[in-house]
């Protein structure tokens, strides 16, 4: 790897770790409010997933632990709902999914972008997925540690909590696919130009 490679790569890791804190601590920037009570749309899987498509699966898990870090602390000094304030405390919850966006993403993009699939498909295919983990595994882990507490929160009883879950966000979960899907492909081909291995 040439000193030049591992100065953008610096640089890259740097610019989107500092615009995951700008994402995480300004409102409606990272987590966009739209319905009371539910959770937000967030666009930090974004700048996870952009980063693992061009820093590899170690720079994509990197951001996505930092972004789970950044979700503990927000968890604890300014939760927006009793959800959040439930799940997003527990590091295994706030932390696993986001960096499981990253390696997902990265791993998929890694093995895909000199296939059929193309670049620009390679990119939208991690994107998808990357999203579908991060909500995935939120309402597995949320079920597994807190199923009593999050059926009260949602007034259903324990067996049917993953279907309300399911539900609750599913509009939210359309948006941020759709979101990633468009947006990856748009901003990560340009930054990969400038990339040198």
């Amino acid at each position: 790897m040439t000193r030049n490679s591992s100065a953008y790569k610096i640089s890259i890791l740097a610019i989107l770790t500092a615009l995951l804190m700008i994402q995480s601590f300004v409102p409606m920037v990272g987590y966009i409010y739209i319905l009371p009570g539910l959770p937000g749309v967030t666009t930090m899987h974004l700048t996870v997933i952009i980063g693992a498509i061009i820093l590899g699966t170690r720079g994509g898990a990197t951001l996505g632990a930092i972004w789970g870090t950044l979700s503990l602390i927000h968890a604890y000094t300014a939760p927006v709902d009793a959800l959040t304030l439930l799940i997003f405390q527990n590091p295994v919850i706030a932390i696993l999914p986001r960096l499981m966006v990253g390696l997902v993403a990265g791993l998929l993009y890694q093995h895909l972008h000199n296939t059929k699939a193309g670049q620009r498909g390679s990119m939208a295919i991690a994107a998808f997925f990357g999203t579908i983990v991060n909500t995935t595994l939120v309402i597995l882990l949320t079920w597994a540690f807190y199923s009593q507490q999050a059926a009260g929160i949602y007034k259903t009883d324990v067996s049917h909590l993953i279907i309300v879950m399911l539900s609750a966000v599913a509009i939210n979960a359309l948006m941020e696919i759709v979101l990633a899907v468009i947006v990856t492909p748009f901003v990560a081909k340009p930054l990969l130009r400038f990339k040198r291995e």
